[in-house]
């Protein structure tokens, strides 16, 4: 059983979680993320302590939007395995 789960596994993050990450919202999130935490290691440490709590309160924006595309996938895969 535990191969299968791998297997289910690795075919989830090859092929079946893209789709649901291929929004607007996760994209921006993404992008927007990366280019914070580009000016943060730019920035001088006092500034860095300010901007440290709000870039990690978005990355937990963008393991969230990441989660749900899991969820959905792992769900779409269930519902289709329960029709075999």
């Amino acid at each position: 059983m535990k191969a299968f789960l791998d297997a289910l596994y690795g075919y989830a993050l090859e092929q079946g979680i893209a789709p649901y990450l291929e929004t607007r919202e996760y994209r921006q999130t993404i992008c927007d993320l990366e280019a914070d935490w580009d000016a943060f290691r730019s920035a001088p440490p006092a500034e860095q302590n300010r901007s440290l709590a709000a870039l990690l309160a978005r990355e937990k924006k963008a393991e969230y939007l990441e989660d749900e595309a899991i969820f959905c996938c792992a769900l779409s895969m269930g519902l289709e395995l329960g029709r075999l």
